[in-house]
């Protein structure tokens, strides 16, 4: 049977080696206005003044990974509490006050992602970037980010096949294959700062 085509970005699924696995995240900030969809699974960077945005899709050595989002909230411009599971473009909050914005910030996180090529067990310990990550839904706010496995090999790239997601529906050596991935361009396992 054939794997479904269903990207979502990056879920969180457990800790490399045999670490406590909490899926905790910790609170950034994303300035008010800030004009991308930020959707939950999407991969994201810091900028130069401390905020969060959408990291880019090939590997960039200005900027490094430092997470990928699992929600936002912030006051919106009527005073109104909102909690989302996304952030969604140019939105101007209650006084321009930064939104909160939940991050998988640890550098040992492993992710489940979809693979938009046929990755068989030939990919473990293979690097690759990220396609599409910027894309997602409005509708649920889950991003459709997919690894790029044209760019499948042992260049230094963003992320780190670790292995193949073992389910009944998931065959290797398909298309749209689950892999569990290690973000491997990270900021935090970087030496370089912003």
């Amino acid at each position: 049977m054939a794997n479904v085509d269903a990207p979502r970005g990056l879920v969180p699924v457990k800790m490399l080696g045999n670490k406590y696995e909490t899926a905790g995240f910790s609170t950034y900030k994303v300035a008010s206005g800030y004009a991308s969809n930020i959707f939950n699974g999407t991969a994201v960077q810091l900028k130069a003044d401390g905020t969060i945005e959408i990291a880019v899709d090939a590997k960039s050595n200005s900027a490094k990974i430092v997470g990928v989002c699992g929600g936002v909230n912030y006051t919106d411009s009527t005073g109104k509490p909102i909690w989302k599971n996304y952030w969604p473009a140019g939105t101007v909050t209650q006084g321009t006050v930064a939104a909160e914005i939940k991050v998988y910030d640890d550098p040992d996180q492993l992710f489940i992602v979809q693979a938009d090529g046929a990755a068989d067990q030939t990919s473990v310990g293979a690097n690759a970037p990220m396609v599409g990550n910027a894309n997602g839904n409005t509708t649920n706010g889950m991003s459709s980010m997919e690894l790029d496995f044209s760019g499948l090999g042992a260049a230094d790239e963003q992320l780190r096949v670790i292995g193949i997601v073992q389910a009944p529906n998931n065959t290797a050596g398909e298309t749209n294959v689950d892999l569990v991935v290690r973000i491997n361009d990270h900021a935090y396992t970087n030496l370089a700062g912003i």
